[in-house]
């Protein structure tokens, strides 16, 4: 029996845009994994403040994967329970790594988002009542204000031209994934949905045989694997699903709800 599901946000639990809200069939199929014991888990790259504001009326409670794991915490009392900021040593390298490269940067704060002027679609990332990405002459400025990651950002031919060598750069002293088609993360190298999956398995004492995971994109990928049960949406890259158990419908299907109504639900009967 499945204990716990570990969701994805963006791509996963939300619709496509320009919604991108989680649909009654999505909530209801959530209501009934929680109300037979079934915690849930959102991990995302995305801030404690976005979850928040999107997730906070969901039955959840307890910890969530935030910032792709570079935080644990719950959202309904905003307590951090794990941590890992980007080591400072490495800020200001990145940072000039990306410079260099053509890209523009976003610098994640434990309070704010702040980004480089004219950063492609940086005004699109944020709606009320989550505050706006401040954009500045040069987020290097902020250092060395902590920094929970940098974010590389270009156009989709550009980050796969690059990737690999932005990555081979810090191969083995950090954590760097793409969480989305123009997005590059560089964060501490104890830093994954993974990562913050086992954490919190450990914490609650749940064997990753008990554990489904779904989601559709390559920083997804870890949790798929670790999980006993890793589900892939069919809006996945197929890099994401070839590691997948089994494809649900995309996230224009309700694919997260279809998932939990057909893998998860008849086992507990």
């Amino acid at each position: 029996m499945y204990r716990l599901i570990a969701i994805d946000l963006d791509g996963t639990l939300l619709s496509p845009r320009p919604q991108k809200m989680i649909t009654l069939r999505t909530r209801l199929a959530l209501q009934k994994a929680v109300e037979a014991g079934i915690r849930i888990v959102i991990a995302t790259g995305q801030s404690l403040a976005v979850l928040q504001a999107i997730c906070g009326e969901l039955p959840i409670e307890g910890p969530q994967i935030i910032e792709n794991g570079a935080q644990i915490a719950d959202i309904q009392t905003g307590q951090i329970y794990h941590e890992h900021l980007l080591p400072a040593e490495y800020v200001l390298p990145v940072l000039t790594a990306l410079r260099q490269a053509g890209f523009h940067r976003a610098y994640h704060t434990r309070s704010r988002v702040y980004a480089d002027i004219e950063t492609p679609r940086v005004r699109q990332w944020y709606r009320p009542p989550v505050p706006p990405v401040i954009e500045m002459a040069d987020v290097a400025s902020l250092y060395p204000e902590p920094c929970i990651k940098v974010v590389g950002v270009c156009e989709e031919s550009k980050l796969r031209a690059c990737r690999s060598e932005l990555m081979s750069l810090f191969a083995e002293q950090l954590y760097i994934t793409q969480s989305a088609f123009d997005l590059l993360e560089f964060l501490h190298s104890r830093v994954s949905k993974e990562e913050g999956l086992m954490t919190i398995a450990r914490d609650l004492g749940i064997e990753r045989a008990e554990i489904v995971a779904i989601g559709d994109g390559h920083n997804d990928i870890g949790m798929l694997q670790f999980a006993g049960l890793g589900v892939a949406m069919a809006n996945a890259h197929d890099e994401v699903k070839k590691e997948a158990d089994y494809v649900t419908g995309s996230n224009a299907e309700d694919g997260v709800a279809l998932a939990i109504e057909e893998l998860v639900l008849p086992g507990l009967k």
